[in-house]
């Protein structure tokens, strides 16, 4: 009789794993494929490893550099990817699988809902010590088009203060993320001259590099120099639309402030119309663009040099 009872009580303890439940739960939620699997040690390593790769990336600053950045993508790809096909090979081979403790519905929802809090409070920008940014408007042409993604160092002033030609990333109304370039700093005296900027009693040196550069707007294209020498390209329009800022008498940038513009100069709502930028507000800078729409450029382009 007790053995009768135990045959009895095997297929209830017994139960194969179910493929495309195994692929669901580590598509949705690393590791939990591995405990509903019976390997609940693998499924929480998994978990970590997948915490500890921006950890390792932030202490060595990997993403400030395009390459390092790529690399980061590739890691949390394939380590994804392997713990996919992990859960799915393993779960083909339990066809006798014995349950364990672990394997119930509500213990599959409250680890679930742990990674969920976890990831929720996990703050990979911060631990990296970047995020991407994608561009929505034509106020830093030529530099920066429209669907661009582009990543920004939100650590890079915690030691130094912005300098000129910086394209810093600061905090806007509601808490959006805006960008413009450095070109005033603090206690600069600044002066415009029939729409030339003057620095500190200078005119910024500007080079027509294009006649015509056709788009919705006819604009010409030049290289400025800041102060510091730093150069970059700069749009102006042909035709003039607003000439309210084409000359307005010398001001000085507050301590604690900057002056900032856009790189398409005439259509850019910059600090001619919002005002200083208090140093506080900024809180990153644009390093590079890993992305573009415009096939007629490359993906990558560095924009600190």
């Amino acid at each position: 009789m007790m053995l009768e009872s135990e045959e009895q009580l095997l297929p209830e303890r017994t139960k194969p794993r179910n493929v495309l439940l195994s692929l669901l739960f580590s598509l949705l939620f690393p590791g939990l494929g591995q405990v509903y699997n019976g390997q609940f040690k693998k499924g929480i390593i998994f978990f970590c490893l997948l915490l500890l790769i921006p950890v390792l990336f932030g202490l060595f600053r990997g993403t400030t550099v395009f390459y390092g950045f790529l690399g980061y993508l590739l890691n949390v790809f394939f380590i994804r990817i392997y713990i996919i096909i992990d859960g799915i090979v393993v779960a083909k081979r339990q066809k006798d699988y014995v349950l364990k403790s672990y394997n119930t519905w509500y213990y599959y929802v409250l680890i679930a809902i742990v990674m969920l809090v976890v990831f929720r409070f996990y703050n990979t920008t911060w631990i990296l010590g970047t995020r991407s940014l994608k561009t929505s408007t034509v106020s830093n042409a030529p530099n920066f088009q429209v669907g661009d993604y582009l990543i920004a160092d939100m650590h890079a002033y915690n030691n130094h203060e912005p300098d000129y030609g910086d394209m810093v990333v600061f905090s806007g109304p509601a808490g959006h993320l805006f960008n413009f370039r450095v070109v005033g700093m603090p206690n600069d005296r600044i002066e415009w001259i029939d729409n030339m900027i003057s620095v500190n009693g200078k005119l910024i040196t500007s080079t027509l590099t294009k006649p015509n550069v056709r788009g919705n707007t006819e604009v010409k294209e030049f290289e400025q120099e800041l102060p510091n020498g730093y150069k970059h390209l700069i749009y102006k329009n042909k035709i003039l639309i607003d000439s309210t800022n084409m000359n307005v008498e010398s001001f000085v940038v507050p301590e604690q402030s900057y002056y900032l513009l856009g790189d398409n100069r005439d259509n850019s709502y910059d600090s001619r119309y919002i005002g200083f930028i208090k140093r506080e507000d900024i809180k990153g800078r644009i390093l590079y663009r890993f992305w573009t729409n415009t096939y007629k450029e490359s993906l990558y382009k560095d924009f600190t040099k």
